[in-house]
């Protein structure tokens, strides 16, 4: 199963989406519009448009190697539903287009959906973020619910840490061996087909030509023998292109191949190895993933390779001939008193190792690990070997520890990401700092801005007089100067700046003015968009998330980053009800250990006042009350 998608602008309008996907009969041999039609696409972009945004639908496509029913598109339809957070009113077109595929392997039928990225009454912006990964993710899904053949990715570690425990065992090969490589990205191929070439046909011939030549030129040979030819790149003259028989350009030859740049230039250059002839010509090996990224719905961390289960059943990795003799002795174990040992077992977190007479101990920390010498008895051999495994169940607790940190960590980050993207719509907040709506921290500035320049003019002023004329200037010069500062800041924009600035009264009366003006200019935008019932909204959650971070930086509770992740405002009574229980229970220990608990307490439980009716006689509700309370 391959899941893929793109958005669709808005200015692109529905004209182009809607003849590709219904009315594209030349490419097609059958066209089932399963729901939708054109209007229900231009209510979408007239809601995109309404609001201002870039794209108005994402085009979703589902297709599968095996066959899949109508009601498995659907079922595929619904889990891209639950990743992506859209419902089924807002799917505006589904279409399932029947053709012959490339290879006459794959399902004929693949299918179509247009999905509505922009809420028509909120505005919110469907969230497709890292959609690689989580298109990925439903895929893998899909098939193991249906029981389909697994397909590598290029996401594969990113899928395993995200999906249930369960299924990791199954996803676990998916995640070794090399990356895979695309043929053509989606623009290239639609522009070679518009130009007439056939570049998935060609590529499968082509790779049967790779397979059966012994070298480069043999190679190039049988590419001739096909009408093609071989061309360098215009802008990067070391990448080798293939043209068809109508010279017109295919592709980049390597990525044809689906080998790496590395591979290709070995076989061209002659210095392909044994092992590299025998993969070109046998088959190619396992492909996997690269390190992996988060997914939104189920996010994951950086993580570690998963571990090969079966490695870990049998006990018998394969030796790593990098160790050396420091932290790995190889000896002949023989008692003082003659007796062999049999060969005792070290066991290092979940792999075992044998420690037979010339087998060696493979130690990953050579300052934390003891070593088996020669003349050692039976019971220090076990001793060694007990403090060993030890240490590396401390190590590999300490590793659990900081990765687990690292993904809480993750965790948060995309906490905070998520909310930001969610309220991504809404206007930004004018003025957002209290100084900048504040009447002295305003008039301080301006203070700080024209007193200078001010004093540089009255001082270049009171230097002209009738026997020293060449002053003038530089006093005009001075008065421009304070003449640009007092523009910059607005006061040419009101009559006070036509006040007489010589004056210190009038200077000190122009600066009070204007900056009551600015405060009550803001004051009045920053309320316009308090008062706006999604900023409302939007504060509460956003003082929820203040509050969620804080109790979740200091307790790592995972009850409540999931809740978190669901619900901010549930997370935030969540964390309230907690921090309630801590303090009932921090009271109840202060009051035991006062000396009010205990039987005391019992006896005199009658004459204790309520504890929702406190009196001056007893500030403090008893311990009895509190236990009523919780």
């Amino acid at each position: 199963m391959i899941l893929k998608s793109n958005p669709i602008k808005t200015a692109s309008g529905s004209g182009a989406i809607y003849h590709h996907l219904v009315e594209k009969t030349g490419d097609n041999e059958r066209i089932h519009v399963w729901k939708g039609r054109r209007q229900d696409i231009e209510d979408c972009i007239a809601d995109a448009t309404a609001f201002g945004r870039v794209n108005a639908v994402q085009h979703f496509q589902l297709s599968s190697r095996e066959k899949l029913t109508t009601e498995q598109f659907a079922d595929c339809i619904t889990m891209l539903a639950q990743e992506f957070g859209f419902k089924a009113s807002d799917v505006a077109l589904a279409v399932i287009h029947t053709k012959t595929r490339h290879d006459n392997e794959a399902d004929n039928r693949h299918c179509h959906i247009l999905v509505r990225t922009t809420n028509p009454e909120t505005g919110k912006v469907l969230d497709v973020s890292h959609r690689y990964e989580r298109q990925e993710k439903v895929a893998r899904l899909f098939e193991l619910k249906h029981g389909l053949a697994l397909t590598k990715g290029r996401h594969n570690l990113a899928v395993y840490h995200a999906v249930p425990e369960e299924h990791r065992e199954r996803l676990q090969v998916l995640c070794e061996g090399a990356l895979p490589n695309s043929v053509l990205s989606d623009p290239q191929s639609k522009r070679s087909q518009r130009q007439g070439a056939r570049p998935f046909d060609i590529k499968y011939v082509l790779r049967d030509l790779y397979a059966g030549s012994t070298d480069w030129q043999a190679f190039q040979s049988a590419i001739s023998s096909q009408g093609w030819s071989l061309m360098a790149g215009d802008k990067k003259p070391n990448v080798v292109l293939l043209k068809d028989e109508h010279g017109v350009i295919v592709g980049s030859l390597s990525r044809l191949l689906g080998v790496r740049k590395s591979e290709f230039s070995a076989f061209v250059l002659g210095h392909e190895t044994p092992e590299q002839s025998a993969i070109r010509q046998g088959g190619r090996e396992d492909i996997a993933s690269p390190g992996p990224r988060d997914t939104s719905r189920d996010p994951t961390g950086k993580g570690e390779t998963p571990v090969d289960p079966s490695a870990v059943e049998d006990g018998t990795p394969s030796p790593d001939p990098r160790n050396s003799s420091e932290d790995s002795v190889s000896t002949t174990l023989e008692p003082a008193s003659g007796r062999k040992i049999s060969g005792p077992v070290l066991r290092t977190g979940a792999i075992t190792r044998s420690v037979a007479g010339t087998g060696t101990i493979s130690a990953s920390s050579p300052k934390t690990r003891a070593s088996i010498t020669k003349g050692m008895t039976q019971s220090e051999v076990q001793a060694v070997i007990d403090f060993n495994e030890a240490q590396a169940e401390k190590e590999q607790q300490l590793r659990d520890h900081l990765h687990g940190q690292k993904r809480f960590a993750d965790l948060l980050t995309e906490l905070v990401e998520s909310f930001q993207s969610r309220w991504s719509h809404l206007p930004a907040e004018p003025h957002p700092d209290p100084k900048s709506r504040d009447t002295a921290y305003i008039r301080a500035g301006h203070e700080k801005r024209l007193t200078g320049v001010r004093q540089n003019w009255l001082d270049a002023e009171s230097r002209v007089t009738l026997w020293t004329p060449w002053h003038r200037a530089e006093a005009r010069k001075a008065r421009a100067v304070f003449d640009e500062a007092l523009e910059t800041l607005g006061y040419h924009r009101h009559d006070i700046g036509k006040l007489d600035m010589s004056d210190d009264s009038n200077f000190s009366y122009a600066m009070k003015w204007i900056a009551d003006w600015i405060v009550r200019s803001r004051e009045h935008k920053h309320r316009d968009w308090m008062n706006l019932h999604e900023v409302k909204d939007y504060l509460k959650e956003k003082q929820a998330l203040k509050e969620v971070l804080a109790y979740l930086a200091d307790t790592q509770d995972g009850e409540v980053m999931q809740i978190a992740c669901i619900n901010l405002l549930s997370a935030k009574a969540r964390v309230s009800t907690l921090r309630q229980r801590a303090d009932r229970g921090a009271m109840e220990t202060h009051d035991v250990q006062s000396g009010t608990g205990g039987g005391d307490r019992t006896r005199n439980a009658s004459h204790t006042p309520s504890p929702t009716r406190p009196t001056s006689a007893s500030p403090r509700p008893s311990l009895s009350g509190i236990m009523g309370i919780v």
